[in-house]
């Protein structure tokens, strides 16, 4: 295994920058079910690296992860480095996916990883302010979250949080339609509605225009009735937070924390070309080529709509034959030129049915027409 910096070493000023996620706000599951076994070279936005440690467990020949944070950047590897040096109880222990475990017990962890100087300079003086507590907690996402789980409790009290204690989805839909306290739900949908909350928790400051034609109150009314009627919501992590600010049905773990996908990602990553670059997602996918997997999350949604639009075009020359392209959107969805590929969306459905948030609306594309590159 080793680490790239696409732009050298990296700037310690820009490790002072906020932390956004650390959990983070997709299920990669979804991501895992799309992806082939053993292709050449996945390439995808790094987050917190949650998103990404799973797909090694398909096996790729290459993995780059790309993110312009630099924060993001040592917790991605900060979680490839607990992959690759310890084992699983450790890797859940340190990052606080299991409860009970101490501070000296994180700082024993830390102490033996292996880590860039700069990555645990940082990290090291991120986690002493938080005095060694769960890392899986301390991004601005999550805190967020950890707020408004305050509120939802101030509104919905027990009635609110009694719904994890069905046990199926049958005594759950029963429960949400005749015991849920759904008015006192609204005033939190309207909150979490609310422009300037979407902006702190989902969009960083730079909240993208909201563009599908409905409502915001109304698209948040959506997505929780069909979490709360198609899923069981101990299944959630995602719903276990904004209740409770914190993960407690181990139902709900994100796939990262599968004992066998740990080791089969462990395994993997003996044989995987992993790059982490720090840099714009489309200028690295660009400078690649034979990638067989392209993971964009949201980051089109942030892009000026003429550029947007062109997402698909700009990375096709990198793209192998039928490569897949994964794009999320929130309340801003992206309609990329689709010349020389195929909306394969459909043909997912069902794993789309399953993510665990469903604050998505995802695309997947197929490369059509390869370009032919002459050197």
């Amino acid at each position: 295994m080793h680490f790239q910096n696409g732009q050298g070493e990296v700037e310690m000023a820009d490790y002072f920058e906020r932390l956004n996620y650390s959990l983070g706000d997709e299920d990669t599951a979804l991501e895992y079910a799309l992806l082939p076994q053993h292709a050449r070279h996945v390439v995808g936005v790094a987050g917190c690296g949650g998103r990404l440690l799973p797909l090694l467990a398909r096996s790729p020949a290459r993995m780059t992860c790309v993110d312009i944070s630099a924060p993001q950047l040592a917790f991605t590897r900060l979680r490839f480095a607990l992959l690759e040096q310890t084992d699983h109880e450790s890797f859940m222990d340190f990052m606080g996916f299991l409860s009970g475990a101490s501070a000296k017990r994180r700082q024993s962890i830390f102490r033996h990883l292996d880590l860039p100087p700069p990555d645990r300079r940082w990290l090291a003086d991120l986690f002493h302010s938080r005095h060694w507590g769960a890392p899986v907690y301390m991004g601005a996402f999550e805190q967020t979250l950890q707020r408004l789980a305050k509120i939802n409790g101030l509104f919905t009290g027990k009635a609110g949080r009694a719904i994890f204690q069905c046990r199926d989805l049958g005594e759950q839909s029963a429960y949400y339609q005749r015991h849920f306290p759904q008015k006192r739900w609204k005033a939190v949908i309207a909150l979490l509605g609310n422009a300037a909350v979407l902006n702190s928790l989902l969009y960083r400051g730079a909240f993208p225009r909201n563009n599908l034609g409905i409502r915001s109150r109304e698209v948040y009314l959506g997505i929780f009735h069909t979490l709360f009627t198609t899923q069981v919501v101990r299944d959630s992590f995602f719903l276990q937070m904004l209740f409770f600010g914190e993960l407690r049905y181990p139902q709900g773990l994100p796939l990262e924390c599968d004992p066998q996908i740990f080791q089969r990602a462990r395994k993997a990553l003996q044989g995987c070309e992993l790059a982490v670059v720090q840099g714009d997602i489309f200028d690295c996918v660009a400078a690649c080529r034979d990638v067989d997997f392209a993971s964009l999350s949201d980051v089109p949604s942030f892009l000026p709509p003429a550029i947007g639009t062109r997402v698909l075009q700009r990375i096709q020359p990198a793209l192998g034959k039928h490569a897949l392209t994964v794009i999320r959107g929130h309340l801003h969805v992206v309609r990329p030129d689709c010349n020389g590929f195929c909306d394969v969306t459909a043909q997912f459905q069902d794993a789309i049915a399953r993510e665990k948030t469903q604050l998505w609306r995802v695309q997947v594309y197929r490369q059509t027409s390869p370009v032919q590159v002459f050197r």
